[in-house]
């Protein structure tokens, strides 16, 4: 039987914007109901064909299994197939799923009672309890509960590391010894010569040599002047194996001094082009040019002069390798063995995999910034860099809703900047961290009931309202009224951002 429906094109047709925005809410509203409300069909057919229900027994016929993890319970294998291939999806996908909704029913049942509540949709929620089913009950139940509480109010990115973070806390043997694995698979490989006569190097290695590996090849880039940023990182990675060239190219850098116009000067004078026989007086030799016995070939005084005068000068510790590593731990966390800390753009990682990362490298201890003790506000538009990295490492993330932008972000001022107003305008209070085409949404839109321009905060519509502090979530236009100036957009002019 075939199934007849609406153009879905046509269904859209004429509305206006206001209406438009209320039938897409709606959609989305329906959309999680619907996949979540799978979940419970799915559980209580897994309830209707247990493994008590297996009447024989042998090869071919139905067997008991336990897709779930520990504290799950078996079902009827050959039951599920039916239930697979009505929901469209295979044995293999199909019974992952149902270990997913096991393992969400019995094992995570604070993030199943948001779920039946259509507060975290079902994709996010497996994906949790795909995360979590190594664990044991206990284990799995102390995730639920330090996570649950904020799943679904958060972007998944967010929610994602501190399950991760969670797991490595009550399961750090386990990740231990899965660091040991992975590092075990750390290597560089060599591809073939492809058609164009390329070849591509590939290597697996720990977050920190990678990281530097790649800011080295870039600062390498940076020496070079030709072609486009993509070449230069390709001609720098190459040089990496020509030891003498590395380091000209970075004493150049980090020493220019030593390549001073007066040594090239010098030099320039000792090799005349146009007069080969040219008698050079000692008083225009340079200083480190002298002394030179006169049967020895000009070109070799200036080579051995001027490698001579760069290895006395150089210094080594400007050209060893640097590393900056950020860290973010509790009290509580440092003081256990294998406490569990936060790296930017690495991830939940145990305290004891950074102290390897650091014991071959020349650390740096720098004082812990003690969020509680917040920069005094200042009268100047501009955000001096003590409040700009108090406010970053206070909310490393964007605060727009359901944004995962933790990099290149600007700092808003989310109270419009008034040049004649009261001092102290400028705070880390009144600062939140947006990427930029999120800070460029949001002042300069137009109020449709006025016609001054809308502040940080407020949509163009006056349906949705973005909250002005680190929420990451859309409230809707009576929560507004009702917070009136406790920290929500408002219609003014104006606004400013660093």
């Amino acid at each position: 039987m075939a199934y007849m429906f609406e153009s879905l094109e046509a269904k859209a047709a004429g509305y206006g914007t206001d209406d438009i925005l209320k039938a897409a809410g709606g959609l989305r509203r329906a959309r999680i109901a619907a996949a979540n409300e799978l979940l419970v069909w799915t559980a209580a057919w897994v309830d209707a064909h247990p493994a008590e229900s297996i009447m024989e027994t042998g090869p071919g016929l139905a067997r008991a299994v336990r897709p779930g993890g520990e504290g799950t319970p078996a079902l009827n294998d050959l039951a599920m197939i039916e239930f697979l291939a009505k929901i469209g999806k295979s044995s293999g996908a199909g019974m992952a799923f149902i270990g997913d909704v096991l393992d969400l029913r019995h094992r995570l049942p604070l993030l199943w009672a948001k779920t039946m509540r259509c507060e975290i949709e079902e994709w996010q929620a497996c994906k949790i309890a795909r995360l979590t089913h190594h664990l044991t009950m206990e284990q799995a139940a102390q995730v639920d509960r330090a996570v649950a509480w904020f799943a679904g109010s958060q972007p998944f990115g967010k929610l994602r590391d501190a399950v991760e973070a969670e797991i490595l806390r009550v399961d750090g043997d386990r990740a231990r010894a899965e660091y040991e694995q992975r590092r075990k698979q750390r290597g560089v490989w060599l591809s073939q010569t492809d058609d164009n006569g390329h070849k591509a190097v590939y290597g697996r290695l720990e977050p920190l040599a990678a990281t530097r590996l790649y800011a080295q090849v870039q600062e390498l880039a940076d020496c070079l002047t030709e072609g486009t940023a993509d070449e230069r990182r390709a001609e720098a990675f190459g040089l990496l194996g020509d030891v003498g060239a590395i380091t000209q190219l970075r004493a150049r850098r980090r020493q220019p001094e030593l390549f001073d116009d007066e040594l090239a000067e010098a030099v320039a004078a000792l090799t005349p082009d146009d007069e080969p026989e040219l008698v050079v007086e000692e008083s225009d030799v340079h200083p480190a040019l002298r002394d030179r016995p006169s049967h020895v070939d000009v070109e070799s005084s200036i080579f051995e002069a001027a490698v001579e005068r760069i290895v006395t000068k150089l210094d080594p510790a400007l050209l060893a390798p640097t590393s900056t590593v950020v860290v973010h731990i509790s009290a509580e966390d440092l003081s256990q063995a294998d406490g569990v800390c936060r790296v930017p753009r690495i991830g939940p990682t145990l305290k004891s995999v950074v102290g390897e990362w650091l014991g071959h490298e020349r650390v740096v201890v720098r004082p812990v910034i003690d969020l509680n003790d917040v920069p005094p506000p200042v009268d100047a538009y501009e955000i001096p860099a003590r409040h700009r990295e108090h406010a970053f490492l206070r909310q490393p993330g964007s605060a727009f809703p359901w944004s995962t932008a933790t990099r290149n972000l600007d700092l808003d001022h989310t109270d419009p900047y008034e040049p004649n107003g009261p001092p102290g305008q400028t705070r880390v209070a009144t600062l939140t961290p947006l990427a930029r085409v999120e800070q460029l949404s949001r002042p300069g839109a137009r109020c449709r009931d006025c016609s001054r321009s809308v502040s940080p905060g407020r949509s163009p519509n006056p349906a949705c309202v973005f909250p002005r502090t680190g929420l990451s979530m859309v409230l809707p236009v009576g929560w507004f009224r009702q917070c009136g100036s406790r920290g929500w957009g408002s219609c003014s002019r104006g606004s400013g951002s660093e």
